[in-house]
């Protein structure tokens, strides 16, 4: 539908509970929706990936994997597999097609105004992007990462929009909102934020780069 989620929920609902354990899943989401997890208005849900090639595009102001416009990303757990998740990074205004306008959605975590979550990854291959305002991993305009573990895995995450000065984090808060709670434990991570606005691993552009810690128990 317009305003639903590709996998699982309809318009305003949260993404449920979620399991991939193999195979090829391609999933879109409406506008405002993400690709898996909420609805327009909804959280992510409970979303666990443990295996197959998981493809996530979520809607304007939608998540990739996560909550749709207005959701937080829910509790995401990726422990294996390909996955590729990603949101619209901008369009052209419906008014003035010449004019640009920024998304504010993540690749992984929080809709637009929508927090990032819990989202822990321990292996596996990622590689999410995020749009204008929203972090590649973590939270969408306005709001902070949430909490973020990487413990394996190979992570590629990023944000921006080729046509505006992107805000978002390459890992952390979107636009206006602070890193949260970032740890990387493990695995091999490659972070970028965009134009010099967005941390690579922190805070959105105009806001704090929250608490990062590295290697945490070696």
């Amino acid at each position: 539908g317009k305003h639903a989620a590709g996998i699982v929920v309809g318009s305003g609902e949260t993404g449920g509970t979620i399991s991939i354990t193999g195979g090829t899943v391609t999933a879109t989401g409406g506008e405002n929706a993400a690709g898996i997890g909420g609805g327009n208005g909804g959280a992510g849900g409970s979303i666990t990936i443990t295996g197959g090639t998981v493809t996530a595009n979520g809607g304007y102001d939608g998540a990739g994997i996560g909550g749709g416009n207005g959701g937080a990303g829910g509790d995401i757990t990726i422990r294996d597999g390909e996955v590729t998740a990603t949101t619209v990074p901008g369009k052209p205004h419906p008014s003035n097609p010449a004019t640009p306008m920024g998304g504010n959605g993540t690749g992984i975590g929080g809709g637009n105004n929508g927090d990032g979550g819990n989202i822990t990854i321990t292996g596996g291959t990622v590689i999410a992007t995020g749009s204008h305002a929203g972090a590649g991993i973590g939270g969408g305009k306005g709001k902070g990462g949430g909490k973020i573990t990487i413990d394996g895995g190979d992570v590629t995450a990023s944000s921006g929009y080729s046509e505006l000065a992107g805000y978002g984090a390459g890992i952390g808060g979107g636009r206006d909102g602070d890193g949260g709670e970032i740890t990387i434990k493990g695995g091999t991570e490659k972070a970028t934020g965009e134009d010099n606005h967005g941390a690579g691993i922190g805070g959105g552009g105009l806001a704090a780069g929250g608490t990062i810690s590295r290697n945490v128990g070696e």
